[in-house]
């Protein structure tokens, strides 16, 4: 695989993510649909990162020569993943606040016509 496959996969569901409507009818579903999309994107994200990092070993020297060259790449795209990830992770939490944020303002608008309640 190379390593412009991985980057079209996440190209696409995050296409498809900004594509669907998160229902308020059904928050559990959303909330799954949102975990999902979440998880495709840290693991397609990975698959390009983990497939980068190979090609940096590649550039160090073979054998016990290499090692600590390899050694600082493994640290340097660790690091590089860690923020990577959290970024991810960051996008979705806000994706989830902002969907119960909206779907918190539209029950307050509907439950005084829900409510039978008298307009003042």
């Amino acid at each position: 695989m190379t390593v412009r496959e991985p980057a079209v996969l996440v190209l696409c569901w995050a296409l498809l993510a900004a594509q669907f409507d998160l229902d308020c009818a059904r928050p559990a579903e959303a909330r799954t649909r949102v975990g999902q999309l979440m998880l495709a994107e840290i693991e397609g994200a990975e698959d390009i990162h983990r497939a980068v990092m190979w090609e940096a070993f590649g550039r160090c020297p073979a054998g016990e020569a290499g090692r600590s060259c390899r050694e600082n790449e493994r640290r340097r795209f660790e690091g590089q993943w860690e923020q990577q990830k959290k970024a991810i992770e960051a996008k979705y939490r806000t994706m989830l606040s902002e969907f119960e944020q909206r779907c918190r303002a539209a029950v307050t608008l509907a439950r005084p016509a829900a409510a039978g309640a008298p307009s003042t």
